[in-house]
């Protein structure tokens, strides 16, 4: 079982948030509103959440709270490249005139990298067919790159190397495989040149760049933004599809289970998290995927990502409390009656064994503003998933938390969390 884990830092606030749908007014936005009665709503069972930020951050964790079923999937996707320009003209049109061609036919929509039909097959017609481009480029190292496979034939297929004094004979199969020159031209000329030996061999080409820099960085065809993410390619971590939500909803007495899914002012909703190792990013994509939804979209009232901080040693102690805000009162009659009202969760913990860097790193958290929410999971991963779900929440601490000297080397601390 793995520890308490909180994330304190949330970097959806300081990114610019977009969505794939949303519903009207519900935009994507809400999710960082810190109101649960604020929420991004989706237009369907599948959609996606980006977000870019103004400067690289770090993240380990993903965490959402909506209408999701217990089947919800997840992928998340984190990227930190730089921005950077292809200088390519046409770079995935090799029927244009910015490529000069020799001995080989052109036929477009061939079945590329990306999945869409958006390669080009080139035919040599004779020996030594050949296919390039040569642009004027600033002073220093310049990579230029392209997809390639082979379509026909077994002869040499080769690049032109960086200097443009020879060339670099490639190992193509019938995959995709993306090859670059050996730096780029270090002078002000550079070009992207691929030469087909023999005639009647086949390949097929996708996605040409030519970049400043030494090494080739994700496909773009102008100006790339910084962080930038593709459906393909263009990422630093990759959690794959994973499962998101541990446990459904709570049915709350006199709702259906579909009305408890979005019932989050009296304890409804459940939480999708996604766990992952410390990875720096300037953009992220989380596609979500719900086709068991039991109210036919995505909803979700809070977005959290950011790095977890776990402790060495889990709480000493700890609870889960549905606070309730419903009254009673007597009528003239003596009968006992009660105002309804909504329910909040409230967690409390102690930590009695810390040892020092856990002191120091918690020490930062308690500095941050009370006003801010934090994700908090006590069971993270946890074989015993409705107890996973119990002890996790989005929420405030609600009062100020000492840390105190417990014996020679070893520290302590509570914490009082109540959900948003």
């Amino acid at each position: 079982m793995a520890n308490l884990r909180i994330i304190a830092s949330n970097a959806a606030r300081r990114a610019t948030l977009t969505a794939s749908s949303a519903d009207g007014l519900l935009a994507a936005t809400n999710l960082v509103a810190d109101k649960k009665s604020d929420v991004w709503r989706a237009t369907s069972t599948a959609a996606r959440i980006s977000g870019t930020l103004p400067a690289p951050e770090l993240a380990s964790g993903v965490a959402l709270l909506g209408n999701f079923s217990p089947t919800t999937t997840m992928r998340v996707r984190l990227s930190n490249e730089l921005p950077a320009t292809n200088l390519l003209t046409a770079p995935n049109d090799f029927t244009n005139a910015a490529w000069t061609r020799s001995n080989l036919t052109v036929a477009t929509g061939a079945a590329g990298p990306d999945g869409a039909n958006s390669a080009t097959t080139l035919t040599a017609t004779a020996a030594n067919a050949e296919i390039k481009q040569v642009r004027t480029v600033a002073a220093g190292a310049n990579a230029s790159s392209i997809f390639i496979r082979r379509r026909a034939g077994s002869g040499t297929v080769s690049i032109r190397n960086a200097a443009n004094t020879g060339w670099i004979p490639l190992a193509l199969t019938a995959a995709w495989a993306r090859v670059a020159n050996d730096g780029g031209a270090t002078g002000t000329s550079a070009l992207l040149d691929i030469l087909i030996a023999t005639a009647g061999d086949a390949i097929d080409v996708c996605f040409a760049q030519l970049e400043a820099g030494p090494v080739a960085t994700s496909y773009y065809p102008g100006a790339r933004p910084a962080g930038y993410i593709d459906t393909w390619q263009s990422y630093d971590y990759d959690s794959g599809v994973v499962p998101a939500c541990p446990a459904p909803a709570i049915q709350l007495e006199g709702w259906t289970a579909a009305k408890s899914a979005s019932a989050y002012a009296y304890g409804g909703g459940a939480y999708a998290r996604a766990w992952f190792p410390v990875t720096q990013f300037r953009a992220f994509a989380i596609d979500l995927v719900d086709t068991n939804n039991l109210q036919g979209y995505i909803e979700a009232a809070q977005l959290v990502i950011g790095q977890y901080w776990s402790p060495a040693y889990n709480p000493t102690s700890g609870s889960a409390t549905d606070v309730d805000a419903t009254t009673h009162y007597r009528t003239g009659a003596g009968d006992l009656m009660s105002r309804a009202s909504t329910v909040h969760k409230k967690v409390a913990i102690e930590l009695e064994y810390m040892p020092a860097e856990d002191r120091a790193t918690l020490a930062n958290i308690l500095r941050g503003s009370r006003a801010r929410p934090v994700f908090f999971s006590l069971f993270p991963g946890h074989a015993d998933l409705a107890l996973e779900r119990d002890h996790t929440l989005i929420g405030k601490r609600m009062s100020d938390s000492e840390v105190a000297v417990q014996m020679a080397i070893r520290y302590g601390t509570k914490l009082d969390i109540e959900s948003i």
